[in-house]
């Protein structure tokens, strides 16, 4: 399997903008790696390759969190699948507002309900804010949605880039980190 991590590295990110069609790159030599969770480490016992994976996680009558990924490989020792094109949903509910987020490769662990995304991840937070980064790191626990790696914004009033983002999904807080600027158009 092809690296995709090592690949897009390589190459730096690029994001086209639809309206201005602008083009950004972060270079690679200032991007931040993609945290190990240490998931996968040891023997990892059976393997079962699903094609066409849904994971739900439902609580009462809603669905809180919905997973979809074209291929999967999942441990159930570990209860954690590698994911290959993947479309993720965490509904809002009584105290959050929920995202939408798209990838080329991630990690899911079933039990904690936490996921690794990786590679061209796009997603939609509150207010119909838009990001594009390399990697974002869903914690159910902690209900934060993250990545410490370049990031694009774009919302109603313009576009900008940081070093990073934290969104604490139940509290419907957004902080873009690491030395944010506006982008403007040409």
């Amino acid at each position: 399997m092809i690296n995709l991590r090592a690949t897009l590295c390589a190459v730096g990110f690029l994001a086209a903008l639809g309206a201005g069609g602008a083009v950004f790159s972060f270079p690679a030599e200032v991007q931040a790696g993609v945290p190990d969770l240490g998931w996968l480490e040891g023997d990892l016992g059976q393997v079962l390759n699903v094609r066409g994976m849904t994971f739900v996680a439902s609580e009462a009558s809603s669905n809180e969190f919905i997973l979809r990924a074209d291929i999967a490989r999942f441990y159930p020792d570990r209860q954690v699948a590698d994911l290959e094109i993947v479309h993720v949903e965490v509904a809002p509910g009584l105290d959050r507002v929920g995202f939408e987020m798209r990838c080329d490769v991630g990690q899911l662990n079933l039990s904690t309900q936490d996921l690794v995304a990786e590679g061209n991840v796009v997603g939609t937070i509150e207010g119909g804010r838009r990001f594009e980064a390399l990697w974002v790191v869903y914690d159910e626990a902690k209900g934060v949605l993250y990545t410490d790696d370049p990031v694009l914004i774009v919302d109603e009033d313009g576009r900008y880039r940081g070093g990073g983002f934290r969104y604490l999904v139940n509290e419907q807080r957004f902080r873009l980190l690491g030395g944010a600027s506006i982008v403007q158009d040409p």
